[in-house]
């Protein structure tokens, strides 16, 4: 398969986020929000006929340039990256930015729950895809947890991954769950905080050990 088939899913959800802007310019008033503040108040409106497209020409350009500069693996002979773990990666992104933009267009038909709340279900969801590839991508210098340590060693790169991805999901579960009890991303980011913390302690302790274990302490 070739670049661009690998990442059907991505450049589908991209069309479904113009494709929804689309459907529900007809129904939108002439200016619709467009930015928030931290506390979920409306503090920026734009001009539906280009604030429509904002979101979606934005993930066009993001999945774009996610697709052009893809990762290279440290070992070629390892599990295939770029086709079987990168392209999921890149459609969790897409589809973030598509949650992302229906919610600004409900925003603007006059829907009222709390996009604070709403956006920490959308970044909960995609930390969850995120973590469940983690644990399984090859080295590589662009995707996964890289430490000094991990790109050292191929071992200390497949374990901290590993417990470094369920850390991410458990984070983003989190995430979504304050989301759906109305709150705010900041459990989940503490989480994900310590998530980030646990995992590169782990993999120096990890690395210590093989190396201790092979006669090397440096």
């Amino acid at each position: 398969m070739n670049r661009l088939g690998r990442y059907w899913l991505a450049m589908a959800l991209v069309a479904a986020a113009f494709a929804t802007s689309v459907a529900l310019y007809p129904r939108l008033p002439a200016t619709i929000p467009t930015h928030w503040n931290a506390a979920g108040v409306v503090n920026g409106w734009s001009a539906k006929s280009y604030g429509v497209f904002v979101i979606p020409c934005l993930a066009l350009v993001i999945v774009a340039g996610l697709i052009l500069f893809e990762p290279t693996q440290i070992r070629e002979d390892a599990d295939n990256l770029k086709i079987r773990y990168y392209p999921t990666i890149v459609a969790g992104v897409a589809g973030l930015n598509a949650f992302f933009n229906l919610r600004m267009l409900m925003a603007g038909m006059g829907w009222h729950r709390s996009l604070p709340s709403d956006l920490a279900i959308g970044v909960g969801l995609l930390l969850v895809v995120l973590g469940n590839s983690l644990g399984k991508v090859p080295q590589n210098r662009m995707v996964g947890i890289r430490t000094p340590w991990t790109l050292r060693n191929e071992e200390v790169w497949a374990r901290t991954n590993r417990v470094g991805g369920w850390l991410v999901v458990l984070a983003g579960v989190v995430m979504v769950g304050a989301g759906l009890m109305g709150l705010r991303m900041a459990p989940g980011l503490i989480a994900l905080g310590a998530a980030a913390a646990v995992s590169v302690a782990y993999s120096y302790v990890i690395w210590r050990r093989i190396n201790t274990g092979n006669g090397r302490t440096s």
